[in-house]
């Protein structure tokens, strides 16, 4: 299920019926627009500027997870002292 929901919601018949003006909206949406069928939410849209923040704000979140990995990793191997034994 959705954390919180969009403040725009479309149906499927909805945006069957209305294509163009949908999209219209989408466009001009700051935030999601949620499409739902039957009650259940079936997809999400979003405007391409908005798509491209979240998935740059994505890209930075696993580089600093990889990076912050990294750096533990490489302060455990100069931690361990069977590594300095290994160097002497």
């Amino acid at each position: 299920m959705l954390k919180s929901l969009p403040k725009k919601i479309f149906t499927v018949s909805d945006f069957q019926r209305n294509t163009k003006p949908t999209f219209d909206d989408i466009s001009k949406s700051k935030g999601p627009v949620l499409v739902m069928n039957r009650n259940n939410p079936v997809g999400v849209f979003l405007n391409p500027k908005v798509y491209n923040e979240v998935v740059e704000m994505y890209e930075d979140f696993v580089d600093g997870t990889l990076l912050e990995k990294a750096t533990k990793a490489r302060k455990a191997k100069f931690h361990d002292v069977s590594c300095l034994d290994a160097l002497l």
